[in-house]
């Protein structure tokens, strides 16, 4: 079957880079039965990108099971990722059942939006009962919920008005697979004691401006943010080290500010030239 790019127009769904825990049951190249225990690191309402250390055809059928929440459904692998940031294969597939929210996150089809612009999307989650929601919010809405630190809205469990808060996307398993190579365990055990002392990261879209040192500038949304960093993706050629500067928010251009930054990791999209990125703040 033809390769879709991850960041396909179609989608109907916000994504969200989130590391969930998952078990993988398929078959490889070879035909031979594998049992993987490994994460997601990005999902939406039909699909997602995994990290599985088997090969695998596009086109095959795995089962998924969200190690968090038990829920299991079949998914067909669409592609293999051009590079990965564990150096583990990594793969994109689409659900064979996307009305079951096996992520534990319910996705607002775009079509179900507020008919207006300057939406800000946000990754929800229910003070009572904790149930997730990736939902687009007025930037009225935004503000209240950052200057409040929370926002009155349905909640289709508690079957009531509740006040919704930010939610955190650092929420991958607490040990590293112990089906990934042995490279890969080190690299993800580092990677989370970093985490751990790091603030938490917040599912937040937003506008951004960059703006490269030779003066290159492109707009773009972060994908998630933190008080140290960001995520985002871009058509910029950047590399790891690379300095630049950000506008983050919703000010109007004479109010935003220039903060410098540093290029920490890289991740290619299938697109040609686009990937995301993550940049540590250099300045508060």
């Amino acid at each position: 079957m033809p390769n879709q790019p991850l960041d396909a127009t179609a989608r109907r769904t916000e994504r969200v880079l989130l590391r969930i825990p998952i078990r993988v049951e398929g078959k490889d190249t070879q035909g031979d039965a594998f049992d993987e225990l490994t994460y997601t690191l990005v999902v939406n309402q039909s699909g997602g990108l995994i990290v599985v250390s088997r090969l695998m055809l596009p086109g095959a059928v795995i089962k998924i099971t969200n190690l968090n929440n038990q829920i299991a459904c079949f998914f067909q692998v669409v592609m293999r990722a051009a590079r990965s940031l564990s150096g583990t294969p990594e793969w994109g597939v689409k659900s064979l059942e996307p009305e079951v929210e096996i992520w534990g996150v319910h996705f607002q089809d775009k079509s179900d939006e507020p008919a207006q612009e300057g939406l800000i999307h946000v990754l929800l989650e229910c003070r009572d009962c904790s149930y997730r929601e990736m939902t687009a919010l007025t930037v009225e809405q935004y503000r209240r919920l950052v200057s409040y630190s929370s926002v009155p809205r349905p909640c289709p469990r508690c079957d009531f008005p509740r006040d919704w808060t930010f939610s955190v996307v650092d929420n991958g398993p607490e040990k590293p697979s112990p089906t990934l190579p042995a490279t890969s365990i080190s690299e993800l055990a580092a990677q989370r004691e970093l985490e751990r002392r790091q603030e938490k990261r917040l599912g937040v879209k937003l506008p951004l401006g960059l703006r490269l040192p030779d003066g290159s500038e492109e707009t773009s949304t972060t994908e998630n943010i933190s008080k140290t960093g960001l995520c985002f993706a871009c058509n910029l050629e950047l590399q790891v080290g690379e300095r630049l500067y950000v506008r983050v928010g919703l000010d109007s251009p004479d109010e935003q500010r220039d903060i410098p930054a540093r290029i920490m990791w890289r991740r290619p999209l299938k697109d040609k030239g686009r990937a995301f990125y993550g940049a540590k703040l250099e300045r508060d």
